[in-house]
């Protein structure tokens, strides 16, 4: 018994040195596998926004039935229940030999404002606007979508110290 003892070994408790450790250990690993969680971030996304609309673009003009699929992946038709045969019946009156020029976008958290120059031919030569488009960052896919919308608005995308 006195050996027992001596090695922190009781009949009632076992050994309470080694429970001791385990807890100890159990509870270290704990908090750092809760800080490791906590502290990670997510990738950020493949694509810019940038690209997200150079592409949506490049599909609208390109027309048929798969561009203009790949073009309704792009947005967030979907979750707002725009079938895709809906979407492709808006994006066939896009003016013909329509062009957009990126000019700067302006990323706040996850939503995203893409300033374009929209230029497209006319009547009295070329005419040319700019417009923006806004997109959201779609946190469960990882990717940028295209506020199909018009939900989003400048009062989301301004910096915090103009917001009033």
């Amino acid at each position: 018994m006195a050996k027992e003892k001596r090695m922190g070994m009781t009949k009632e408790g076992g050994n309470t040195a080694l429970v001791s450790l385990v807890k100890k250990f159990s509870l270290v690993l704990l908090l750092v596998l809760l800080s490791i969680g906590c502290s990670r971030t997510s990738a950020p996304p493949n694509e810019t926004p940038d690209a997200v609309v150079t592409k949506f673009y490049e599909f609208t003009s390109t027309g048929g039935t798969r561009a203009i699929s790949e073009a309704y992946r792009l947005t967030n038709a979907k979750d707002v229940r725009l079938t895709e045969d809906r979407f492709r019946d808006i994006v066939k009156r896009y003016p013909e030999g329509m062009k957009i020029k990126v000019l700067k976008s302006d990323i706040q958290k996850d939503i995203a404002k893409v300033t374009v120059e929209m230029s497209m031919p006319s009547a009295f030569g070329e005419y040319k606007t700019e417009s923006y488009i806004y997109l959201k960052l779609d946190k469960q896919a990882n990717n940028w979508k295209i506020d199909f919308t018009g939900e989003l608005q400048d009062d989301k995308i301004q910096p915090e110290e103009k917001k009033g």
